[in-house]
């Protein structure tokens, strides 16, 4: 494999693809897009010439902090180790952008296990995201 990544602090056509096919087509997401993809950084991770992954940073004031969201790995390229360089990366820029500062993401309960991994918290706030479990997790870039 031929890692690399695209920063754009536009939301990418790539972006767009990968999540239609994770959030929309495969989960059954409806409101993917949204007003914080305007003032996202937008990661997409390819492999050669393929896009495979994506995540956005944005500040949150619900939170108050800086989250990682919108992340997705296509079907194909899942469980190889993929998501934590995709993670590694979005984590590289905030720290590039904001510092050494607490990040969050609202993680989908299936992927809970992945997050606290990957040094990620679960806060008690659990919810529901357009009829998907999601929990509140936490960590702090050092």
């Amino acid at each position: 494999m031929n890692i690399t990544f695209k920063i754009s602090n536009v939301l990418p056509v790539e972006a767009i693809n990968i999540r239609n096919e994770v959030f929309v087509i495969e989960q059954g997401f409806v409101d993917e897009f949204d007003e914080d993809d305007d003032k996202a950084i937008h990661i997409v991770m390819f492999n050669n010439e393929k896009s495979i992954g994506t995540s956005r940073i944005i500040y949150s004031k619900v939170h108050n902090s800086v989250c990682i969201g919108r992340f997705a790995i296509i079907k194909d390229y899942r469980n190889l180790g993929l998501g934590r360089l995709m993670l590694l990366e979005s984590e590289k820029e905030i720290i590039k952008k904001y510092g050494h500062v607490s990040v969050g993401v609202s993680a989908q309960e299936e992927a809970e296990a992945f997050y606290a991994k990957c040094g990620y918290t679960p806060t008690k706030e659990r919810y529901l995201d357009q009829n998907h479990p999601h929990v509140w997790m936490v960590k702090n870039l050092k």
